[in-house]
């Protein structure tokens, strides 16, 4: 599954113009490309609550853009099926060009058992 991260290990790849699979290196994001945000989010971690049974992603924020700006972020969690368990949102403010920030998407549904996080959306624009 293309972004899915579980224990914080980056699978992402894409398919090159040449037909063949290309993998970026661990957790840097395509800069060239215009992705709306989505590229400028990493997860860090991925792990479910021991007591609450709750599902959380750390992530990194790097503003690629050229402007400040802010960002809403969906995660969706998944079980090792693919199938979705919950979502979880996060938001970072006023962040410079090459700035970056920690957050964490906080799901609020009971999960057991191993999952995944995938970033699902990344909504990223300028501060008024």
């Amino acid at each position: 599954m293309p972004g899915t991260t579980s224990a914080g290990t980056d699978r992402s790849a894409k398919t090159g113009s040449n037909g063949h699979s290309e993998t970026p290196a661990k957790g840097v994001p395509a800069a060239e490309e215009d992705d709306g945000g989505k590229g400028d989010v990493k997860i860090d971690s991925c792990a479910v609550d021991d007591a609450m049974s709750w599902p959380s992603a750390k992530l990194t924020i790097t503003n690629r853009s050229s402007k400040k700006s802010n960002y809403l972020i969906t995660v969706e969690f998944v079980d090792s099926k693919g199938t979705r368990l919950g979502t979880g949102a996060a938001a970072e403010n006023d962040l410079a060009p090459k700035q970056q920030a920690k957050a964490t998407a906080q799901g609020v549904e009971k999960v057991e058992g191993k999952i995944s996080c995938k970033v699902a959306s990344v909504t990223r624009y300028a501060s008024p």
